[in-house]
């Protein structure tokens, strides 16, 4: 098994209530957050409105079934997901991420903390930065599309 640990920040100018409000409501993914070769879109997000125990799915390319773990509004929330990354290899990463949104200077320090697991078997342990580079692409691009649409309204 391998694991990583990534930390990913940014500021935004609105409140960590709006911040947090944006993140937790998963079926409206979609009015800030573009598809792109790793997202799709939520689904099945049940119950609703989002709490501790709401489970997900985010839509192919790549299916991640979800569920929240941590739900502290405005501070931070947490979620534990499965990316079952079928091409070009076949490897299911465990994902934990974690949300934090802290006041500074008349907006919101946003941390997004990232854990991953996973196991790729012999010769395709080569393919390891590959997959941490795809991570760690979405996560840039997610925080900045949050940024972008949360300063928008």
């Amino acid at each position: 098994m391998a694991e990583s640990d990534f930390r990913f920040t940014t500021q935004i100018g609105a409140l960590p209530k709006t911040v947090f409000e944006i993140v937790a409501d998963l079926p409206n993914y979609g009015k800030w957050l573009p598809h792109s070769d790793a997202f799709a879109g939520m689904h099945n997000v049940t119950p609703y409105p989002v709490r501790v125990g709401t489970t997900y799915l985010e839509a192919p390319p790549i299916e991640k079934p979800g569920v929240v773990t941590e739900f502290d509004p405005p501070s931070h929330i947490g979620f534990h997901q499965i990316a079952k990354i079928r091409r070009p290899i076949n490897v299911d990463v465990d994902a934990r991420i974690r949300y934090s949104f802290e006041p500074r200077n008349g907006g919101t320090s946003v941390i997004r903390e990232l854990r991953l697991t996973w196991d790729l078997p012999g010769l395709f342990k080569i393919a390891t930065p590959l997959l941490i580079l795809g991570f760690r692409r979405e996560n840039l691009r997610t925080l900045a599309q949050l940024k972008r649409y949360a300063e928008s309204q």
